[in-house]
């Protein structure tokens, strides 16, 4: 199986009638105002032109999903990831707080699950990231001592990426914060910029640095992302061959 495959109109009426057996769960995100949103979701339902889909103990969230907003999906199932863009056509209501209509998309890409679990660099390879401050996923009046930072990639996956870093800069950073991150994968590529949100922090074993764990975020929500996204994988399955 390729790493990525796309289902047109011809073949997702089969796609979809094969992922919603599984009730499967996966993310619905969107953006407003520079914010991203996400949410966890289960597909509860296959309609004529329609998918109806429960949004997980998150329904006091609600009130920001509206009708007509475009969002991005992404389902989990055997061992891949379904993604497509669609539309709400209802969002939650107080008789079904945690319930949205979605439209029915025209196209869908399934994408292997391997691609999101950690792939090292290769031991060739030195690929310096330059990163900076871009703001926090919750409120804190917290303000970061640098604007901007430099280190090494570890390892890259379609999730997010692990960084080390100078110990000495540990007090920079901290769990929700958002950077922006540019990074050149091989020496003949353009560079790749992304926003990511920082998810782990923890010192290296021998404590002479520490590593910054972060998540790619909207890469699976609009155009832009998705283009990211398959960029991404080709780097992926570039580190793939290098490394066997």
């Amino acid at each position: 199986m390729r790493i990525i495959e796309q289902f047109n109109a011809h073949h997702i009426e089969q796609c979809l009638a094969g992922i919603v057996q599984g009730a499967p769960t996966g993310t619905l995100s969107f953006t407003t105002d520079g914010t991203w949103h996400l949410f966890e979701i289960v597909l509860a339902e296959l309609g004529p032109d329609t998918l109806l889909v429960d949004i997980a103990a998150e329904a006091q969230r609600g009130n920001i999903l509206k009708k007509d907003q475009p969002v991005g999906i992404c389902l989990h199932c055997d061992h891949c990831r379904y993604l497509f863009e669609s539309v709400i056509l209802e969002p939650p209501s107080p008789k079904a707080p945690s319930r949205i209509r979605l439209d029915r998309p025209d196209k869908i890409e399934r994408i292997q699950q391997r691609v999101y679990e950690r792939h090292a660099i290769p031991a060739n390879l030195n690929i310096r990231t330059l990163f900076w401050h871009r703001g926090y996923l919750h409120e804190t009046l917290n303000s970061p001592t640098e604007a901007c930072w430099q280190g090494k990639l570890e390892n890259i996956s379609a999730r997010g990426a692990m960084i080390r870093v100078a110990l000495e800069l540990r007090e920079c950073f901290c769990i929700g914060q958002i950077l922006g991150l540019q990074f050149t994968p091989l020496p003949y590529h353009k560079p790749l910029l992304f926003e990511a949100g920082v998810r782990h922090l923890q010192p290296s074993p021998d404590e002479t640095a520490f590593f910054i764990g972060v998540e790619f975020l909207g890469l699976e929500a609009g155009c832009e992302g998705r283009e990211m996204l398959h960029r991404l994988l080709e780097v992926i399955a570039a580190y793939e061959k290098m490394n066997t």
